[in-house]
């Protein structure tokens, strides 16, 4: 990959934008596209549309979102805690004890998720699944005020994980659901400004599909496309525990082996 292409993939990761507060995934994408597309539109929901050959036919837009899961504060009490609720799906069994950063308007906030101590609870609780009132986000503010003057309800909450390399050209990243996606739209772009074809081209980086495939919805609407494509990840079964149903279920597909390619009736 070429560095400025990883560079650009890198900072999108990195930004915090769970359903609804795109912003600052928005900013970055933009930026990287303008650069090569015919026209840049933002709609009132806050899809970002880049062209190339918007007169051309067909008409094909290529979508990847850019939200992502996260969190919102929903209370502060008076020592300091944060009370909080999920945006889009989590496992709430690996959310306990994660650390994670709050987008506040004085920037990022760190803090970690808490719990009553396994220690302390009675033998039929430990076996329960945890409830989001059960958690709490521990900021290390002395106390409510503190904690007050720096988040507010409202402000978006995301697990404090970026983007690694590992090995043999893998890489870990909170938000590759689905950042990868809109990377890939995009990608294909930039090649396709070079290449100039007949087709109008539309990479899209939608909102809000962690809550309910909302902004693809909108800006298909508003392109009216011949044909769309949708780039999103999938579940590898290469791995422990994949070897059953899974694979019968999903097909065989494993991490490095490429693209998978989902047919349907639309």
């Amino acid at each position: 990959m070429e560095k400025a292409s990883l560079d650009f993939l890198r900072n999108l990761l990195n930004t915090i934008s769970p359903s609804g507060y795109e912003e600052e995934a928005a900013r970055v994408w933009t930026e990287w596209t303008g650069a090569f597309a015919d026209t840049i539109e933002k709609d009132n929901h806050g899809n970002i549309m880049a062209g190339i050959n918007p007169q051309g036919t067909p008409r094909v837009m290529l979508a990847g979102h850019i939200d992502e899961i996260g969190f919102m504060v929903t209370y502060i009490d008076e020592k300091g805690f944060l009370s909080f609720a999920p945006i889009g799906g989590h496992d709430i069994q690996i959310v306990q004890g994660m650390r994670v950063e709050v987008k506040t308007e004085q920037g990022r906030i760190r803090g970690l998720i808490g719990k009553k101590p396994i220690h302390l609870l009675d033998p039929d609780d430990r076996k329960k699944v945890p409830k989001y009132e059960d958690l709490w986000i521990d900021i290390g503010a002395r106390d409510g005020e503190e904690a007050r003057s720096l988040v507010k309800t409202g402000d978006p909450v995301v697990s404090a994980y970026n983007f690694e390399e590992l090995r043999n050209g893998l890489a870990v990243a909170r938000a590759f659901d689905d950042k990868i996606g809109a990377f890939v739209v995009a990608e294909a772009l930039r090649l396709l400004a070079a290449d100039r074809p007949q087709a109008a081209v539309f990479a899209v980086a939608t909102v809000q599909e962690e809550i309910g495939l909302r902004g693809a919805r909108t800006s298909a609407y508003r392109l009216n496309p011949d044909i769309g494509i949708a780039i999103d990840v999938t579940f590898a079964t290469d791995h422990p525990g994949m070897e059953g149903k899974e694979k019968k279920r999903f097909g065989e597909i494993r991490l490095g082996g490429g693209p998978v390619l989902a047919r349907g009736p639309n």
